[in-house]
């Protein structure tokens, strides 16, 4: 779907190479035959980028000088950096999400960058209390539950699209749940897979949401870099399940009945709260507080704005969970880490 000799000796930075979308997308330029360099935290596992011949630099989001050092001789910059938690620590997420996409835009537009692909999230654009399928021209809704996440890549969102003009073109995508394997980071939905593979996750609620592989999403990227129109924003998404469909997918594609039950959604809020209580320091609760809140809601989008614009396509869902059931069954019982700036 992609252009190959577009790639070809072209000059792209990337935020989040750590991430599991950055991951994907790292390795898809690399296979491209673009150069590509990672900006990273100090912190940083780069031992997965150096094995694809990436080269990895310093720049943290908070240091707009050494972004912009690490994007000078680039044509195009790949933000997918990002704080994906559901907890409430606002000024955190403001920190990572919103401060941090200025200064990625403020050092791209220093250094010359033609085009900045931001990955922001389908939150971005909403959600519906009844199973109604949205696209990027629907009303956003969200701002009412007080999410932090939530409002923070929306608010991130606005600040990038604001941006796009003359001297620097900004394209949104907008990825729903990702989903698939070399999920090494150990993704939010990735997570959820897995321990409810394990037998972990015994309850869901109501509403549903739409399901996405991770590598449709990384060509995705190449697409919007590619065709993408300035100052827009493209839903890259799959396929819409409800919360009960979904677990009986992945019971089907761990090929056993694994127990599940529905609980009313007014209970959500109390779930979180009792897991809460019993989570480990260092691991993902098994639901939060604004996960509660929006459980009971409708992630449902369609891509015929991505599909007609720019070629983009997403595979059958039972391919990417046979293929994530796979990888987490190679991982066996590795360590569950906690969400946090990837980048």
């Amino acid at each position: 779907m992609t252009d190959a000799t577009f790639w070809t000796d072209r000059c792209v930075a990337l935020t989040g190479a750590t991430g599991f979308v950055g991951h994907h997308l790292a390795r898809r330029l690399a296979d491209a035959g673009a150069h590509v360099t990672a900006l990273l935290r100090p912190t940083s596992d780069r031992h997965r980028l150096g094995n694809m011949g990436i080269r990895c630099v310093t720049a943290p989001l908070d240091d707009v000088a050494a972004l912009t050092t690490g994007y000078r001789g680039c044509d195009i910059v790949f933000h997918t950096a990002g704080a994906v938690d559901f907890g409430d620590d606002l000024a955190q997420l403001r920190r990572v999400n919103v401060d941090g996409t200025a200064n990625v835009l403020a050092a791209a537009r220093a250094s010359g960058v033609r085009r900045v692909v931001f990955t922001s999230s389908i939150v971005a654009v909403g959600a519906s209390r009844r199973p109604c399928v949205l696209d990027e021209t629907s009303p956003w809704t969200l701002g009412p539950f007080q999410v932090p996440y939530v409002t923070t890549k929306r608010a991130a969102e606005e600040l990038a699209l604001a941006a796009s003009g003359l001297n620097l073109e900004v394209v949104v995508v907008n990825p729903a749940c990702v989903l698939g394997p070399d999920d090494y980071g150990g993704s939010e939905f990735g997570t959820l897979c897995r321990r409810f593979w394990r037998g972990r996750i015994p309850v869901h609620f109501g509403g549903g949401n739409n399901y996405v592989d991770v590598r449709d999403v990384a060509c995705g990227h190449l697409l919007v870099a590619e065709r993408g129109r300035p100052g827009e924003r493209y839903i890259l998404g799959g396929h819409n399940r409800s919360a009960a469909a979904f677990f009986a997918d992945l019971a089907r594609a761990a090929g056993r009945p694994i127990f599940r039950l529905q609980l009313p959604d007014a209970l959500g809020p109390v779930f979180a709260a009792l897991t809460g209580l019993r989570s480990r320091p260092g691991k993902r609760p098994y639901l939060t507080p604004g996960q509660a809140r929006l459980a009971p809601l409708f992630f449902y989008y369609n891509t015929a704005k991505a599909e007609r614009e720019l070629g983009y396509r997403a595979r059958p869902l039972r391919q990417t969970l046979a293929e994530a059931y796979a990888f987490w069954m190679r991982r066996g019982s590795t360590g569950e880490p906690v969400a946090s700036a990837t980048g």
